[in-house]
């Protein structure tokens, strides 16, 4: 009989003591430590979600296609901080799985469908933003449209994480000295659907990305030319000021997601070389490297869901809760009365993504 043909699960182990160390919880120090880092972030984000969702609420006059799956995105993020920081505490505090047949086939669903929600409104986000300048306004994104399109992010991401309530079961195994609970995963069928899963998370987004962000970019810089003199100085602060926010989405993803993409890999080397696990199933109870990368991809995931609406939140500086997002940003605004040539560049800031579709007149003004 091979290695993978023994059935561990049926081994009697009744008679037999446990055969790693128990250590039922981890220190109160240690608990205490790991609280103290995810608390802030949670609090910080929940509340940034929450007023994001409460300014689409209260101003109507905001909803726009753009705004709507920002809403969208935002909920996500809300949904996943309160529930999965959580989780992954109770997963690292104690030695036994804790949340029993239901948490352990549903809460690594949950989190899938979320994050998968998340990423397909930021996705799409990015696509309309590349839309707004390059297509004309035929072609672009409606309100109706974009409400199918926040149905579908949660379609998807329901039907991408089946996978995860069939193929994950609850486990219990009577030692002589301890009753051992735990959660499992199917190797052969999950380590295959987990590179979809990052696929979908980080590598199908971040290439969106990088090539609507690049391509508006390019657009600027090629179109520059044709905005009359007069603005020049303004148009260039702009060009910073796009880059500089495309820098940040891009790098602030990279840094949240990437860890996680190494965790599946690392986990896959594991399990070739058999060092995860003792059978054709995997028990979420690991420590060394891969448990701290795991602790680590769990965190920067929940903390780029923190950071959202602190990132996409700026879409709503036209309202009067955009100082609660930004306060000293909102406070400036709001002590600062422009000039008529503030009021101009800031009327031609505004209908910058107008540029594209209106070119010809902006070239024949860049002539006189």
């Amino acid at each position: 009989m091979s290695y993978e043909d023994i059935d561990w699960g049926s081994i009697d182990t009744s008679n037999t003591s446990f055969i790693n160390t128990i250590w039922l919880s981890k220190d109160a120090s240690e608990m205490i430590i790991k609280t103290s880092i995810v608390l802030p972030v949670v609090i910080l984000g929940i509340m940034g979600n929450i007023l994001v969702i409460f300014i689409l609420v209260k101003n109507p006059y905001i909803r726009t296609p753009t705004n709507l799956l920002i809403g969208n995105m935002a909920a996500a993020d809300l949904l996943s901080l309160l529930l999965h920081p959580w989780v992954i505490l109770t997963y690292d505090f104690f030695q036994n799985y804790q949340l029993g047949q239901v948490g352990c086939q549903g809460e690594g669903a949950m989190e899938c469908s979320i994050l998968i929600a998340s990423v397909i409104s930021m996705s799409v986000i990015t696509y309309d933003r590349l839309t707004a300048i390059v297509l004309p306004k035929e072609t672009r994104l409606n309100r109706k449209g974009a409400k199918i399109v926040m149905g579908v992010t949660w379609v998807v991401g329901i039907l991408l994480s089946i996978p995860l309530v069939i193929y994950r079961t609850y486990k219990e195994r009577q030692w002589l000295n301890f009753l051992e609970k735990y959660c499992t995963e199917k190797v052969l069928i999950i380590n295959m659907y987990w590179y979809v899963i990052i696929t979908v998370l980080v590598w199908l987004p971040l290439s969106i990305q990088l090539i609507c962000y690049v391509t508006i970019f390019v657009k600027l810089n090629k179109y520059e030319k044709m905005l009359v003199r007069k603005l020049q100085h303004h148009r260039t602060s702009y060009k910073k000021r796009a880059a500089k926010m495309m820098f940040v989405i891009i790098v602030t993803f990279m840094i949240c997601r990437l860890p996680f993409t190494a965790l599946i890999i690392y986990r896959h080397q594991l399990i070739k070389v058999k060092q995860l696990s003792l059978s054709n199933d995997v028990r979420n109870q690991v420590n060394g490297i891969y448990h701290k990368l795991w602790f680590i991809s769990k965190y920067l995931i929940f903390l780029n869901a923190a950071m959202n609406p602190f990132i996409y939140g700026r879409a709503f500086k036209a309202t009067r809760l955009y100082k609660w997002l930004f306060p000293l940003r909102g406070n400036k605004l709001a002590a600062t009365k422009p000039n008529e040539k503030q009021k101009s560049s800031d009327e031609t800031s505004s209908k910058l993504f107008l540029i594209f579709r209106k070119k010809a007149k902006i070239q024949e003004s860049a002539t006189k």
